[in-house]
């Protein structure tokens, strides 16, 4: 199979560059032109080698083309992202204007949008800049702007702080991720609307404006808030309208992915539209129309999303495959799935960088990879019983390759994930096709029809909600403070992949390599443990408005700090939580003292 997935071997070279390139962009040499040299002369040697038709020349020389296109990828998009603020960071300004980007996303006390400063006022003039910045709006001011508004503020940009203290969230480098690099805090009165671009012919603000209609059709014909909740956050990714203990049940039972509009929304659509109008398959010009039927409405599923980056991106996954379905004789899923990401990342190199990304692909390459060896284990006879298995075998393999990074991010595992999976997966099959059908039928429909359809999406979302509640009434149903550092990640990845070959090449010594891997990983993990057990350890942590000092000892990690901080749950979940997973630690003492920082 290796043999037959070429692009595989293409996205881990690139994939390599790209983290190369990450690397050496704080280093003093200048990066952008000894990558782009490189680049070139890699690819005249391998065009040479290829010419004389020396394979194994042509193979390195390629995949040092690769890495080294992969590390300027990255520097090119650092320095173009980079570009905006050094001008930002010299100039005194007083304010600036910016073009909205994005609905308003409801906080606990705030309004938080995203923007594109265009200009900034500088004594007398204004200086063009281009960069993004994330304002944060009081959620009961007199003025709120909507996508496509021009806004003068009046204000400075800032830069978010960075990470101070060992295991804190990376805030900073996050949103560098996503392209932002400023933050600001509106207070009443300092933010004026001077114009709109909302009637010009910006896809993006067609999106905006199909999202909000699609919101107001859900609105009207969705009784239960519940329910509705769920409906917006799937298919227009916006939270806003879930309740604390309904986010809380979806990460207990480990579906708490479904809430996010992700790959494995845009599949269903996708496999359903396929199995509606695969019978067009069957003739030469009937492939064109199947092609351009789907292509189609994943295009107005994305608009309805809003356009976010993780549908821009499984949109195009869905569309590498329907074209490959189509146009290959044979394809490999996985060589599909891996061309799919180079396309992404070849645009968007920062794409890597964020969990959605990581853990869609993964998920994907696990049902590719894992779901047949799974599904073989358990043939059943009854047609119920074996459409129960494979949505529990689906599961399973998702999980199986995407459990070592969600460890590695959220500190904690499911325990029935099993159990709950194949209710949710279920439903949600019935559900996004159901409320994308509501959308339609609710333009050219009878009334009984809408009725009956906006019926179907109320009870799936009910059963949805009652099915994911389940685990807290069970026993063990989530086991916290788990940690794993990147080693221990890479060791687990490696032994799947040995236990995968084994089975694929039908070779049993890949399996002793998978034990000798486990074996490694025991000893490594305990080493570190133990390390960490017997070795006490003093931090002073940096957390504003608070004075924090903390001491690890054994299982037990005491804090001393002010009084406040102890009240502080989320200072303290910001802060300090990685920190005491990472140590082990199982009991937190604190010891506040008066006064404050």
């Amino acid at each position: 199979m290796i043999s037959r997935t070429p692009f595989a071997g293409i996205v881990f070279f690139y994939i390599a560059g790209i983290f190369m390139g990450k690397w050496l962009i704080s280093c003093p040499i200048p990066a952008y032109e000894v990558f782009l040299s490189l680049f070139l002369i890699f690819s005249a040697i391998g065009g040479w080698f290829y010419f004389i038709r020396q394979k194994t020349g042509t193979g390195i020389c390629f995949s040092l083309v690769l890495l080294c296109l992969g590390a300027f990828v990255t520097v090119e998009k650092h320095n173009q992202l980079f570009a905006g603020p050094e001008q930002l960071q010299r100039a005194e300004y007083s304010c600036y204007e910016a073009v909205v980007k994005s609905l308003p996303e409801k906080r606990t006390k705030t309004l938080r949008v995203e923007a594109a400063v265009v200009r900034i006022r500088s004594g007398q003039k204004w200086i063009t800049t281009d960069t993004r910045a994330l304002l944060n709006i009081t959620s009961d001011a007199s003025v709120i702007p909507r996508p496509g508004d021009h806004i003068m503020v009046s204000g400075v940009l800032k830069r978010p702080d960075e990470a101070l203290n060992p295991g804190q969230f990376d805030y900073r480098g996050y949103l560098e991720n996503k392209g932002i690099l400023w933050t600001d805090y509106l207070r009443e009165g300092s933010l004026q609307i001077i114009g709109s671009e909302r009637n010009n012919h910006d896809p993006f603000v067609w999106s905006i404006a199909v999202s909000e209609w699609a919101d107001g059709i859900f609105r009207k014909n969705i009784t239960d808030d519940r329910a509705y909740g769920l409906i917006k956050a799937m298919l227009l990714g916006r939270r806003e309208d879930l309740r604390a203990d309904q986010v809380d049940d979806y990460i207990t039972s480990g579906t708490v992915h479904i809430l996010s509009v992700s790959g494995m929304h845009v599949a269903i659509i996708f496999l359903v539209i396929s199995f509606m109008l695969g019978w067009l398959k069957r003739w030469h010009t009937g492939r064109l129309v199947y092609l351009f039927s789907i292509v189609l409405m994943l295009g107005f599923y994305a608009l309805v999303t809003g356009l976010p980056p993780s549908v821009q991106r499984a949109t195009l996954m869905c569309i590498v495959f329907v074209i490959a379905e189509v146009f290959a004789r044979k394809h490999q899923s996985m060589n599909t799935l891996c061309l799919s990401a180079f396309l992404i990342l070849l645009f968007d190199p920062s794409a890597l960088y964020d969990v959605g990304f990581q853990l869609s692909y993964l998920a994907m390459a696990g049902i590719f990879l894992f779901y047949e060896p799974i599904c073989s284990v358990f043939t059943p006879s009854n047609w119920l019983t074996k459409y129960v298995w494979q949505i529990t075998a689906l599961s399973f393999a998702a999980q199986l390759t995407t459990f070592p990074l969600s460890l590695y991010y959220f500190h904690q595992f499911p325990t029935y994930f099993w159990l709950v999976n194949p209710f949710v997966i279920a439903f949600t099959n019935v559900l996004l096709p159901a409320a994308l059908l509501l959308l339609f039928v609710n333009v050219w429909s009878p009334l009984w029809l809408q009725n009956f359809v906006a019926w179907v999406v109320d009870i799936t979302a009910y059963l949805a909600n009652c099915s994911v509640s389940v685990p807290k009434f069970l026993p063990g149903y989530l086991i916290e403070n788990l940690y794993l550092d990147k080693v221990e990640v890479v060791f687990l990845f490696v032994m799947l992949f040995f236990v995968w070959y084994s089975y694929y090449g039908r070779e049993y010594i890949y399996l002793k390599f998978a034990y000798l891997t486990v074996c490694i990983f025991a000893i490594y993990s305990l080493s570190n443990s133990l390390q960490l057990h017997w070795s006490p350890s003093l931090m002073v942590h940096s957390v504003p408005r608070h004075a924090v000092v903390s001491m690890s000892h054994g299982s037990k990690l005491y804090i001393a700090s002010d009084e406040s901080f102890r009240t502080d749950s989320t200072a303290y979940g910001f802060y300090l939580r990685n920190y005491a997973t990472s140590l082990g630690t199982n009991h937190l003492i604190f010891s506040a003292t008066k006064g404050s920082n």
